[in-house]
């Protein structure tokens, strides 16, 4: 029994260990991130193949009618599952801002280092609409902040206050 308890302990560790993906070595970290983000990519695409969904679409893009606003912008902290898309369409990340290419990899890794590093990054740029935030700067940003579960990210905001 004690043996039992103390391999299955063990694994916990290990998983929770690869989980982490924290060696202290920031770059080899901030790659690991990026493999990471694209497994998820192809295991949300392959699941909707064999589910005969389209899970993995590309972000909602405004539509051309969509006027938006010329006031002014306000600094706020936007909560990461309120932004549902891009003011324009992209295919280089899917609706949950996962990368869909290794194309986005150079410019990923090295808004992860700085995540890693602890740097500060410049505030994204977001519209806000009735159905939520549209990217207007900063997908690769938010592709990282999802990857590594922050909850939140500070952005400027346009457009209609709450």
């Amino acid at each position: 029994m004690a043996i039992a308890l103390r391999s299955s302990l063990s694994f916990d560790i290990v998983i929770g260990y690869l989980h982490s993906h924290n060696t202290g070595l920031p770059l080899p970290d901030a790659e690991w991130d990026f493999r990471r983000a694209r497994r998820a990519y192809l295991v949300a695409r392959i699941g909707g193949w064999m589910l005969r969904r389209r899970s993995c679409r590309h972000p909602r893009a405004l539509s051309r009618s969509t006027t938006l606003a010329a006031g002014p912008s306000r600094l706020e902290v936007v909560p990461l599952r309120a932004i549902v898309g891009t003011l324009q369409p992209t295919a280089s990340f899917d609706a949950d801002f996962r990368p869909a290419s290794n194309a986005v990899r150079g410019r990923w890794a090295r808004i992860a280092l700085a995540h890693r590093k602890g740097h500060a990054l410049p505030p994204v740029v977001l519209h806000r609409q009735p159905d939520g935030y549209y990217v207007v700067d900063g997908r690769h940003r938010v592709s990282v902040a999802r990857a590594l579960q922050h909850r939140d990210i500070d952005a400027w905001v346009t457009g209609p206050r709450r």
